[in-house]
């Protein structure tokens, strides 16, 4: 709610008599009874007359001693859904359009750039200034309907009907976009005036540009979000013909009925196992399907048994180098483990609840958080003092170390490197030196020297 402005002018006294009126604002459609919802939350502005103008929508309260509405610039609107109505006798669903907003700053960018800005728009940006996206970033206008909303969307109740003529119509409005062709020859916006040429005009490229860019960000969050229900609903699907074939086969599936199955999915688009072993080490099951403890006690043993050879393979082939310890960050553990599990795909939610079994199981891995945040899995058996204690005498060795050199001398990740250099100079072992050649540690002489 806080992209609408409390507004007193009437839309019909914009420049009726003005020569380029074919430009100005002007009512399309109008509906009542209409209430207003800050995201999904219903607000105050119940029951009132909405307008559809050519650049705006308005709001009005018909039993108002006062003409005030508030108004919200068409331009804010990234896309407009509807939400059918609905329910039983006794308790029903309003009918709603979801309308998808910039946020006020990208707002603030579209409305800056319009070459030619329409009269209202001194009233929207009145008292704004300064740019960015949270709440202490903006002072914001006196006349905005509320100060802050961490909602990107509102909405538009219908109890009357009439939502379907009013979609139409909102998306005519927003295909034409007369508000880029609005003009007014005496008017100067008060906080921002561009000109045609110079430091004007390079001031309103760039706010274009910013504009560009925030619808273009906009538009790949909500096709991702589509895409990521599509994905749901695929999933479901790949599970109840997974569920239909065991049904009809039974429990116990052969070879080429799995692949069959599994072809199939994958020409659909659809990634899924399809096992009919449920041993221990497994968890082909998902969370719906099994308890939620249940299932990360079973992918914990799985993780274990994936990665477990590979830690202590790290050790055996430098079993005399105390410096090669079996350890791995979870990002790359999450990369192992959905390979080795083929098609079945756990998230990275289920790899971190799982790996928190792994010490109630008595697992030989086990998880461990770095003071940076880093999470890493390693073996159990390893010892976290001698470990500190081989790295400081590498720094003493090579009489000072950085980052990508120990990730290089003992095989780990950088970022694994550095939360190890990190946690040896946490205990005082060694000191960091940060100049412009870059991060590098030495050994901490004032606990090593007294001479």
């Amino acid at each position: 709610m806080d992209r609408f402005r409390w507004c007193s002018d009437d839309v019909e006294n914009y420049g009726s008599t003005n020569q380029d009126s074919l430009h100005e604002e002007s009512v399309v459609l109008q509906k009542s009874g209409v209430r207003l919802y800050d995201g999904p939350n219903r607000s105050a502005f119940d029951g009132g007359l909405l307008k559809l103008t050519t650049h705006r929508i308005l709001w009005s309260d018909p039993l108002s001693l006062t003409s005030s509405f508030i108004a919200l610039p068409l331009a804010a609107i990234i896309s407009v859904k509807v939400e059918e109505g609905g329910g039983s006798l006794t308790v029903s669903r309003t009918p709603k359009l979801i309308l998808r907003l910039l946020t006020v700053a990208a707002l603030q960018n579209v409305l800056a750039s319009l070459p030619n800005p329409p009269q209202w728009i001194e009233h929207w940006c009145e008292g704004v200034e300064g740019s960015g996206s949270g709440i202490d970033s903006i002072a914001f206008s006196a006349t905005a309907v509320v100060s802050y909303s961490k909602e990107d969307h509102v909405k538009l109740g219908f109890p009357m009907a009439g939502h379907h003529e009013f979609l139409q119509s909102l998306n005519e409005v927003l295909k034409v976009k007369l508000w880029t062709l609005s003009y007014h020859s005496d008017f100067k916006l008060t906080t921002k005036s561009f000109g045609t040429g110079g430091i004007g005009a390079i001031q309103r490229q760039q706010a274009a540009r910013a504009v560009e860019t925030d619808r273009n960000i906009a538009e790949t969050f909500e096709d991702l979000s589509q895409l990521m229900n599509n994905a749901s609903e695929m999933v479901k699907l790949s599970r109840l013909l997974a569920k239909k074939v065991r049904d009809t086969k039974g429990s116990d599936l052969s070879a080429n009925e799995i692949a069959e199955l599994r072809s199939a999915m994958l020409s659909m688009g659809v990634v899924e196992v399809v096992s009919g072993g449920d041993d221990r080490g497994s968890s082909s099951s998902s969370p719906s399907s099994l308890s939620g403890t249940t299932f990360y006690i079973r992918l914990a043993h799985q993780v274990s048994s994936i990665l477990f050879p590979l830690l202590k393979g790290q050790c055996s082939n430098h079993s005399a180098d105390r410096l090669h310890t079996g350890c791995i960050d979870l990002a790359t553990a999450y990369c192992r483990v959905n390979r080795a599990r083929g098609m079945d795909l756990i998230s990275p939610e289920d790899l971190l609840r799982a790996c928190r079994y792994l010490d109630k199981e008595n697992l030989p891995i086990r998880l461990k958080g770095y003071a940076n945040g880093l999470l890493v899995l390693q073996l159990a058996s390893e010892d976290e003092i001698e470990t500190l204690k081989s790295t400081v005498e590498l720094v003493e060795k090579r009489i000072s170390l950085s980052v990508d050199e120990l990730a290089h001398t003992v095989n780990l990740s950088p970022v694994l490197a550095k939360a190890r250099l990190l946690a040896v100079e946490e205990v005082g072992l060694i000191c960091r030196d940060d100049s412009e050649a870059g991060l590098r540690f030495y050994p901490n002489y004032f606990l090593t020297r007294h001479d």
